[in-house]
């Protein structure tokens, strides 16, 4: 794996979601995949507000590094999401470093990291593509920077049914 001041970056058309990576073989539509996914979570919401995304595709020491340090909880897990604080700008030493990222702090909506080789192994438990885990995990992702949550079982209702509406229209189904 690469350092975190070392990551390859890509930006979507419209300028809002830009793709990092530190691990030394991402393929080219894994990128596009959460590119496409993360751009369409986007696009289902009518927000007004910050719209621009960073996220990170990552392995299990990496976000197991950001769950420890950002959530307290020492364990590999698949995604998480981290919302802009008002007053936050793109300096956060926290955070990679990347080439394509000067947008305005007041534009900024959130970063996420998904961790590939949990995507991977989650894919597998759950008799699924990795492509619509990935996808799903980006979805999910956004829609946490939009606001949604999942710890009452109607919010549940709500995230998970918009997760699956994004899905179904980026698929094809």
């Amino acid at each position: 794996m690469k350092s975190p001041a070392d990551t390859d970056s890509f930006l979507s058309e419209d300028g809002r979601v830009e793709v990092v990576f530190d691990l030394d073989d991402v393929a080219d539509s894994n990128i596009s995949l959460v590119m496409n996914a993360a751009v369409a979570g986007l696009d289902s919401e009518q927000f007004d507000g910050p719209d621009h995304i960073t996220v990170m595709i990552t392995g299990d020491e990496r976000i197991r590094e950001l769950n420890r340090d950002f959530k307290g909880e020492d364990a590999i897990t698949d995604v998480l999401s981290f919302n802009v604080e008002p007053d936050e700008d793109d300096s956060d030493d926290e955070w990679p470093e990347t080439g394509d990222s000067d947008e305005e702090g007041s534009n900024r909506l959130g970063d996420i990291a998904i961790s590939l080789p949990q995507v991977v192994r989650q894919a597998a438990e759950n008799g699924k593509s990795a492509d619509r885990e990935l996808a799903m995990l980006t979805i999910h992702g956004v829609l946490h920077l939009l606001g949604y949550d999942h710890a009452e079982l109607e919010e549940e209702k709500i995230m998970f049914g918009k997760t699956d509406v994004v899905l179904a229209k980026l698929f094809g189904e």
